[in-house]
């Protein structure tokens, strides 16, 4: 199914029994070290990181190929434009032959541009697979628990992790349609692309319906339950509020990694160059 490879849950490996706060960090890196170093050598270290610590909690090697090869249209369209017509470009990888009108001698496609279209693509990968990773160890409970521990009022904690409850739940029904469409004979993939679109967006409409019907019946059941989203609630673990040793190593690390590498790039450059 669709949503065999979107935030499922994988219980197993050290990753996922860290404190939400300390997995969060990882996420903060992710999304920050990109910008700050512009090195081929060193996105392409935090790339390799993030892909073994999937691999090391365990999901599925296929996941990760699936994930990249969602992407991987963009990634080379990236790739192309930078070579193409990157302003860093100088040393040529092709050059149109002198006797062709109009373009004759011109620098088609730069050493420095493809280089730089590497460096985005890593830009998008890292962060979209850190993503995954977090919310594939993580249950909903457990990323609630941790944002109210880091402050975070208990009705936003809760929205935010039922957001990301239901991308499993919409992609599930959207392959549920698909499939109730295909015993009526209507088989999507053999549309043109036009055509594909058209039925697609005819498709939303009972998508729409189905999600709205599910966010009904939360909505009775939180009120079954007498939900106010009052902070004062018991824990079934209370003992996490305080992190492990281990867990404190790893945030203060990864505090101190952040801020040496936007101080070494401020002050020499450091992983400033492409190479």
């Amino acid at each position: 199914m669709m949503a065999s490879y979107a935030l499922q849950q994988v219980a197993v490996g050290r990753f996922s029994r860290l404190d939400v706060r300390a997995k969060l960090m990882l996420l903060l890196l992710s999304s920050t070290l990109i910008f700050v170093w512009n090195s081929l050598y060193a996105q392409l270290a935090m790339l390799l990181v993030v892909v073994a610590a999937m691999l090391l909690s365990s999901v599925p090697l296929k996941t990760v190929k699936r994930l990249s090869l969602l992407a991987l249209p963009a990634l080379i369209l990236i790739t192309l434009i930078q070579g193409l017509w990157s302003p860093f470009g100088v040393t040529p990888v092709f050059v149109v032959p002198a006797n062709v009108p109009w373009l004759g001698s011109a620098h088609i496609f730069t050493v420095e541009g493809l280089l730089f279209g590497l460096v985005v693509c890593c830009r998008i990968l890292i962060p979209m697979l850190a993503f995954q990773l977090v919310f594939m160890t993580t249950t909903p409970n457990e990323l609630v628990l941790g944002l109210t521990r880091l402050g975070m009022p208990y009705r936003v904690a809760l929205l935010f992790s039922t957001t990301f409850r239901f991308v499993p739940l919409l992609l599930e029904e959207f392959a549920a349609i698909r499939d109730a469409q295909r015993l009526r004979g209507i088989d999507l993939d053999s549309f043109g692309m036009i055509r594909k679109l058209v039925a697609m967006g005819r498709m939303l409409v009972p998508l729409i319906t189905g999600c709205m019907a599910k966010g009904q019946a939360m909505e009775l059941a939180l009120q079954a339950r007498g939900f106010t989203g009052s902070a004062d609630r018991t824990q079934l673990h209370p003992a996490r509020d305080r992190l492990t040793a281990f867990e404190k190593a790893l945030v203060v690390f990864g505090f101190c990694l952040l801020a040496g590498a936007i101080v070494a790039r401020l002050a020499v450059n450091a992983g400033g160059s492409v190479l």
